[in-house]
């Protein structure tokens, strides 16, 4: 009954998180939300995958562990905040190349605002003004623009992608403004500490959650594989306004394909990312 507690409250902030009014864009957003895997060298994958795992298992999930362990909560959320808020430029950058003004507009005065009285990003008071966080890559700006994803690799190391959010992912690297303050040396050492923490901070949050995915699901790499699919496709729909009902349907039909038992919890969508 928890498992499935779990799986539905996941599915639930999934589909609120997709919901959108519907605009001219729907034919496009639903075709998106439509499309299917395209896994075409699925052994390939799979043995990246293992090798993922394991590398999670014995260097990963320990420092991870080990982060929970000696750093109170106070301070975790407090890291948590200021990785978030040095991916508001980059928000900020592709709300302009989508041509959405006024999330830009939000997205700044985030930045503004927690790196001001926030102290750094260390605090969230743009929050408490109403600037909800609205998190942008440019995969999804490609995504908008019109540019197919292409079939699902997995990456060493980094995991679930496709050519195109890889695509975006190397370009969000060099289009982050917060990656051009100083030298060369302290850039490469501030995208070290900000991708190695935010890595390290993210698995000590789900350790709990990635130790039942792992143990339940009757196809890991399957279920990891589907709920990446199906969490980049409502971003890009969210981006390009689906109707709720579409991302509704689909999520649900997508959930429908596996045997859930009843210790099943369903995979979870951060799987995928570095910040």
């Amino acid at each position: 009954m928890k498992s499935k507690l779990v799986l539905f409250l996941i599915l639930v902030s999934f589909v609120v998180s997709g919901c959108a009014s519907a605009t001219k864009d729907q034919v496009v957003a639903e075709s998106i939300v439509s499309q299917k895997v395209s896994d075409p060298i699925e052994p390939l994958n799979r043995a990246v995958f293992s090798f993922n795992t394991v590398f999670d298992k014995v260097a990963v999930r320990p420092v991870a562990i080990l982060y929970r362990g000696i750093l109170p909560e106070f301070v975790r959320n407090r890291i948590a905040y200021s990785l978030d808020n040095l991916s508001m430029p980059v928000t900020t950058i592709n709300n302009i190349l989508q041509f959405e003004f006024g999330k830009a507009g939000v997205s700044t005065a985030r930045f503004v605002i927690n790196s001001t009285i926030g102290i750094l990003g260390f605090f969230d008071p743009a929050s408490y003004f109403g600037l909800e966080a609205d998190y942008e890559d440019f995969g999804q700006t490609l995504a908008v623009w019109g540019v197919p994803t292409g079939p699902y690799i997995v990456l060493p190391f980094l995991g679930p992608s496709t050519p195109r959010d890889f695509t975006g992912l190397l370009s969000t690297s060099l289009i982050d403004p917060t990656y051009q303050v100083g030298n060369s040396t302290n850039r490469d050492l501030f995208r070290s500490y900000r991708m190695g923490v935010g890595v390290v901070n993210f698995r000590s949050e789900n350790i709990e959650i990635f130790d039942d995915l792992q143990n339940n699901s009757i196809d890991y790499y399957a279920a990891v594989r589907s709920f990446y699919n199906q969490s980049r496709n409502s971003q890009v729909s969210d981006n390009l306004e689906v109707s709720p009902s579409i991302n509704q349907d689909n999520l649900f039909n997508e959930f429908e394909e596996f045997d859930l038992d009843d210790n099943y919890i369903g995979p979870d969508v951060s799987i995928s990312y570095p910040e």
